[in-house]
């Protein structure tokens, strides 16, 4: 399906230029690195510019089951929407078992991890049983773990036990694969370009703070251009 981009995420993507170019030409992150990522960061530009100027296409069929939505709030108020398709999530996990992280998280460390907004106390009951693992993914575009699966089972146990010691089964995966399960070809190139960006910024502005750090882990972002 190919959608026209809608106005707020048009908006969003002139943001996140304005972005971009706010760390080109940051004259307060560390000078002896900054100049080694100017070309990328017109590299991820040029990108988005050519966003706006093709449409919108859904990659993931649209009837194969839940969609996860999330709003990524932009440091001006815009918003982005990104949505990971569950089961396309879930064949990629079988897919890459080497690679996703499986461990126990405690309730407590992943309460906060909870969207309160989109929880249905008519789930609840059937939550407190599930012991599916929950999702956590690499939200790189803003250097947080985020829980995109899993918001009942763990709301559901914390309220009935109260006890942030709880452990509750969990698989972490890593950005380069959840990535592949969003929902539209611009989603994936946009989440791409918030994590570099974000990657670099934190990366120059620790140097710049005199902090030690390894050089940033950048997505490939040739075959977009």
């Amino acid at each position: 399906m190919i959608l026209d981009l809608n106005i707020n995420k048009t908006k969003a993507i002139h943001s996140i230029i304005d972005l971009i170019e706010a760390i080109k030409t940051n004259a307060d992150l560390n000078m002896n690195e900054h100049p080694n990522y100017i070309e990328h960061c017109d590299k991820l530009k040029k990108i988005l510019i050519t966003l706006l100027e093709i449409k919108e296409e859904i990659i993931i069929p649209m009837n194969e089951g839940e969609l996860y939505v999330r709003e990524h709030v932009l440091p001006n108020g815009d918003t982005y929407e990104f949505a990971w398709s569950i089961p396309l999530l879930e064949r990629l996990i079988k897919n890459n078992g080497g690679t996703v992280i499986r461990k126990k998280y405690k309730i407590g460390e992943v309460i906060s991890f909870v969207d309160y907004g989109g929880l249905e106390n008519d789930r609840f009951d059937f939550a407190l049983q599930n012991t599916k693992p929950i999702y956590v993914i690499d939200y790189a575009a803003s250097d947080l773990s985020i829980m995109i699966d899993g918001n009942h089972r763990v709301a559901s146990r914390y309220r009935v036990f109260e006890d942030a010691e709880m452990l509750i089964p969990g698989i972490f995966i890593p950005a380069d694969i959840h990535i592949k399960s969003m929902a539209t070809n611009h989603q994936r190139i946009v989440f791409r370009v918030l994590s570099n960006g974000n990657r670099i910024y934190k990366y120059l502005k620790m140097l710049s703070e005199g902090t030690k750090t390894k050089k940033p882990k950048l997505f490939n972002m040739d075959s977009f251009l």
